[in-house]
């Protein structure tokens, strides 16, 4: 939220597709996804708008990869999004600076849920992982180390924008509004086309894959 992720997917959407109109609403509040089934809040936002698609993130994972934390409630989610028409866009997120495997680890997990409950899963932390590789010098975190900067918020917004458009994101150019270098969205895009296209995941270069309804 302090990049406002929402609204950058939404700019990409209408540059993207002339003509549209997006909208996007942030949940309320910090809260796990098994957290939210009975928030009363939550459910007035998912239900007070005909939603196209539905981005879940928060899925509950061990940092170490030692334990084992239930799936139930994001299954529940996806299953609760189909009921409204909507496809459900998993969320799995990037992994923490210098940690090496976090990325493929949460991806599969996620994909791991897709299987049992079949949603979109976005490659977010698959191409976090690819733009260590390719683009050293660029900074995608905040000063913890946690968190996203611009950079790393732009090239989330660009994989999202892929599962929920089902357009490559190198057919978008440059946009001004976005305070992000020309040359750095050139790069943004192409790290994200790129691992779209991947076998490992399920949300292929022309949007959802295998794993979407």
């Amino acid at each position: 939220s302090s990049n406002n992720l929402p609204r950058l997917l939404t700019t990409l959407i209408e540059h993207g597709l002339p003509g549209s109109s997006a909208n996007a609403s942030l949940a309320p509040g910090w809260r796990f996804l098994s957290e939210r089934l009975e928030d009363g809040t939550t459910q007035q936002v998912l239900q007070g708008h005909a939603w196209t698609h539905v981005i879940l993130q928060a899925q509950k994972y061990s940092s170490s990869g030692r334990y084992y934390y239930s799936t139930d409630a994001a299954e529940e989610w996806i299953q609760r999004i189909k009921k409204l028409n909507a496809i459900p866009v998993m969320f799995p997120e990037w992994p923490r600076r210098r940690n090496l495997e976090e990325g493929q680890r949460v991806h599969k997990l996620h994909l791991q849920i897709a299987s049992r409950e079949p949603a979109c899963v976005a490659p977010v932390g698959l191409a976090w992982d690819e733009s260590r590789v390719r683009l050293r010098s660029l900074n995608l975190y905040a000063a913890d180390g946690n968190h996203s900067n611009l950079n790393g918020a732009l090239l989330t917004a660009f994989v999202l924008y892929q599962s929920i458009t089902k357009q490559s994101a190198d057919g978008l150019t440059y946009i001004k509004s976005i305070n992000v270098p020309a040359k750095t969205q050139l790069k943004l895009r192409g790290i994200a086309a790129s691992v779209a296209a991947e076998p490992m995941s399920s949300c292929d270069s022309t949007g959802c894959g295998s794993h979407c309804p």
